[in-house]
């Protein structure tokens, strides 16, 4: 982006942000999320990304079979929600190969008493959505009868398109991500305003800033893949107060500790970052079914990558078991080494994730993730020569899974090289819903 606007930028929002020495955040975060045409990736193929910011960490991914509703038979999908609540989703991919995700927008001035939540849309879009076209469809619907408040979704479709829609309580305006009357440069970054809202309250206008000027320096030497949306941007951690990197990072901001970042709604990966889901989708042609989801349970700053894909059926017990997700609890229980210091609340000891010798959480959840998305790229060229069944599928995306969810237990990258510490499973166990 343009470095000067992004420093103007950053110059207000300081304005804003500190009176008298205190830090005053604006807002608790709510997500920042991005589309990316297949124009700006290595492969062609679309992406879109969401960092989730939530109060509750408590969640799932599970996956949705096929039911009869108004005579008509929904399509499965794999969808994130909380653990408590299983019928509303908050970001998913279906078997069509439809995927979608959103934020709140707080400066269309929009809300109502009654009306859908965008829980409820975004299952609604993927149990019936096949195309962009379907999911205007639905918002016309929902145009009639209201929604409840207002959102900036984020869709892909197997057509190899992807668009946001701004939606207010009844109306909502489309943004494509290469319209040349908008001078789009084949990708868009929403947090939480709206371009058609008021320009006066753009909350999360820091985010939205980073992100803009993290990717636009990417493209600035190639085009971007999953991998970077992943390991870079969904884990930022630079703010208006300081930019951290490269890690190890000794120096010290507002007041913290040396080595400790705040991390208070301003930064992408935030305290209030509970999920993550980066969904890569298919050129025109390819099989729907190998839109791959890949999917993060808990912070980012500690936690991994997981490749789903609907048509096997089934989500891995790790972020999938109702009775708590094993990637939800190791996250929860680490996060008080990464929050360690109880006079710095809103700071995390940044050498818990790089020490100086290397080590730290960084030192193998970024090559366990890694590893993964190599894999699935791996998979990826064999399956479009021959499509995978089922079996195929389920078995690959188990023994990954199982793969990294042993070296994130063990805090090991080790096992990448060494299957004897991993103990695959010869049994599935599914968790669906309904």
């Amino acid at each position: 982006m343009p470095r000067t606007v992004f420093l103007i930028i950053c110059t207000i929002l300081c304005n804003l942000g500190l009176a008298n020495g205190q830090v005053i955040p604006s807002q608790l975060g709510e997500c920042t999320t991005a589309i990316f045409s297949g124009a700006v990736t290595i492969d062609g193929r679309p992406i879109i990304w969401k960092n989730r910011d939530v109060s509750n960490p408590d969640q799932r991914y599970i996956y949705y079979d096929s039911y009869q509703r108004d005579g008509i038979n929904t399509y499965r999908f794999i969808g994130d929600c909380y653990r408590a609540d299983t019928t509303k989703i908050y970001q998913g991919t279906n078997e069509r190969g439809f995927a979608i995700m959103n934020s709140d927008s707080y400066n269309l001035r929009d809300s109502l008493y009654s009306g859908l939540d965008d829980g409820t849309i975004m299952r609604l879009a993927l149990e019936t959505c096949v195309t962009l076209s379907d999911f205007e469809g639905l918002l016309d619907s929902t145009n009639a009868v209201g929604r409840m408040d207002c959102w900036n979704f984020g869709c892909l479709d197997s057509t190899g398109s992807c668009a946001f829609y701004e939606s207010a309580n009844r109306s909502y305006r489309k943004y494509d991500p290469l319209d040349q009357a908008l001078n789009a440069p084949g990708f868009i970054v929403r947090s939480n305003f709206s371009f058609s809202g008021d320009s006066l309250y753009q909350s999360g206008l820091d985010r939205y800033g980073r992100a803009v000027e993290l990717i636009a320096g990417r493209l600035d030497s190639g085009q971007l893949d999953v991998n970077w949306v992943l390991a870079v941007l969904a884990r930022d951690m630079a703010s208006i107060f300081a930019n951290p990197y490269p890690l190890p990072y000794h120096g010290s901001h507002l007041n913290g500790p040396p080595g400790y970042i705040y991390n208070f709604a301003c930064t992408i990966a935030n305290r209030f970052t509970t999920s993550v889901v980066a969904i890569r989708g298919v050129q025109p042609g390819e099989d729907p079914a190998l839109t791959t989801t890949f999917a993060i349970l808990g912070q980012p700053a500690l936690s991994l990558a997981y490749p789903l894909w609907v048509k096997t059926g089934m989500v891995p017990t790790y972020l999938d078991d109702p009775t708590g997700a094993p990637m939800y609890t190791y996250c929860r229980d680490r996060s008080s080494l990464l929050y360690d210091n109880t006079a710095a609340y809103y700071f995390l000891n940044s050498l818990y994730l790089v020490n100086d010798d290397g080590s730290g959480v960084y030192s193998y959840t970024l090559p366990l993730e890694a590893w993964g998305i190599g894999e699935v790229s791996r998979l990826f060229e064999s399956w479009l020569v021959e499509s995978p069944t089922v079996d195929d599928m389920r078995l690959e995306q188990s023994r990954i899974a199982t793969t990294l969810f042993t070296g994130f237990k063990d805090e090991t990258a080790r096992y990448l090289g060494d299957s004897s510490g991993i103990i695959l499973p010869n049994t599935s166990t599914l968790f669906n819903y309904p």
